[in-house]
């Protein structure tokens, strides 16, 4: 020892730009190498962040513990769950197996219907050969059966992987529900102080936009199935749940989503073999049609503006490139999160936009965080302080 006083050690600019590289590139690795362990905690997190609204409001409002609220969420849900799996998924296997058995025939009725039509005139001596189209349609057809046999849902994961993935989503999503709070406290305080009002303004603006769309698209999903199930009913049309409910969830797609189940219910009606209330099937096909775009333009014009609301500002344009890009990068999941992800990169891209060019700032401080200690929980002086400490700098 040389008397010297101790020292802390402080990394330069250029060290702490490495250091933050270094732990973003472990962080992208780890999460590469347990890609598939991360399914209960990423389910986990999006059913928290879906339900602590509900239960932070329960919980300010009563003086009964979080955990209780939690735990009759839980019950709630499972019911709901067991009612469903009780009267809906039996009829949606049984007429999705119909489906499945009634592919066959339905390249046997394509095959007669082009049968001694080979060719159609067109005039002017030009002809139109329907042999190609007759080979690519029935290998359609036949693609689809395959598809639809192989997704038949099924075991991924051995009984004990499902148990005990089921028991960590339920655990996580527990804690992550009981201590969001405490959560959201520590998220504040990693930010230095001098910037807190700044980012939590930007969080609240980006979680803004992400409550209001994904909890919009989730009841936008229970409306369209409800909405759509009703006049396929009353016009008998085959496999009415399936088509609803494929309809419903297609509406997380936008724009291409919506068209593609309307196509899908005109082909299911044009090859339907007994059609009621007197219609061909052209007819009922143009029927069906005309009904998914009348409540196309309803939940244009209604729905979304009162359940998303305007906060989801992308123009059709980057919409499109954003679901084409998404698909392409992460599948089917990465249609499904293009939007809210577009959205939120277009936030943050505003905001590095207006540092860059040192415009004043408009980034709004965020609201009041309305969700104190609750009061049955025992007296905790020091987190008090702390936590009050920190509402003041964030609301200032």
């Amino acid at each position: 020892m040389d008397g010297s006083p101790p020292r802390s050690i402080r990394l330069s600019t250029h060290g702490k730009l490495v250091a933050a590289a270094l732990l973003v590139g472990l962080a992208i690795l780890l999460l590469r190498t347990i890609g598939p362990v991360l399914a209960p905690f990423i389910a986990a997190i999006i059913t928290a962040y879906l339900f602590n609204p509900l239960v932070s409001w329960l919980d300010r409002r009563s003086r009964i513990h979080r955990a209780v609220w939690i735990g009759v969420l839980y019950v709630i849900i499972f019911s709901l769950l067991f009612l469903l799996g009780t009267w809906v998924w039996p009829r949606i296997t049984y007429q999705y197996g119909e489906i499945v058995a009634q592919l066959p025939r339905l390249m046997d009725f394509v095959a007669e219907q082009f049968e001694g039509h080979d060719t159609v005139e067109l005039g002017a001596g030009l002809t139109f050969d329907l042999t190609t189209l007759e080979e690519h349609f029935i290998g359609m057809i036949s693609d689809l059966g395959r598809a639809l046999s192989g997704g038949v849902p099924h075991l991924v994961f051995s009984a004990l992987e499902i148990v005990i993935y089921t028991l960590v989503y339920l655990i996580i999503t527990f804690y992550l529900l009981l201590q969001s709070y405490e959560l959201k406290m520590w998220a504040v305080n990693l930010i230095p102080p001098p910037y807190r009002v700044e980012i939590c303004g930007l969080g609240h603006q980006i979680d803004q936009v992400l409550g209001a769309y994904i909890r919009g698209q989730l009841l936008l999903v229970v409306i369209m199935s409800v909405l759509l199930y009703i006049p396929l009913s009353i016009l008998q049309v085959p496999y009415a749940l399936v088509i609803a409910i494929t309809s419903g969830v297609l509406e997380l797609i936008p724009l291409l989503g919506p068209w593609s189940a309307a196509g899908i219910a005109m082909t299911v009606v044009f090859f339907q073999p007994e059609v009621p209330f007197g219609f061909s099937n052209v007819g009922l096909a143009v029927l069906v049609g005309f009904i998914y775009f009348t409540l196309r333009q309803i939940e244009d014009s209604f729905i979304i503006p009162n359940v998303v609301g305007p906060l989801v500002k992308l123009h059709p344009g980057v919409v499109i490139f954003a679901i084409l890009a998404g698909g392409s990068i992460a599948g089917p999941f990465g249609l499904l999160i293009s939007i809210p992800t577009a959205a939120v990169i277009r936030i943050l891209l505003t905001y590095l936009y207006r540092k860059l060019v040192d415009a004043p700032d408009v980034t709004p401080p965020p609201p009041p965080i309305t969700e104190p200690e609750p009061s049955h929980t025992p007296p905790r002086a020091k987190e008090e302080h702390s936590s009050a400490r920190l509402h003041q700098e964030c609301e200032s």
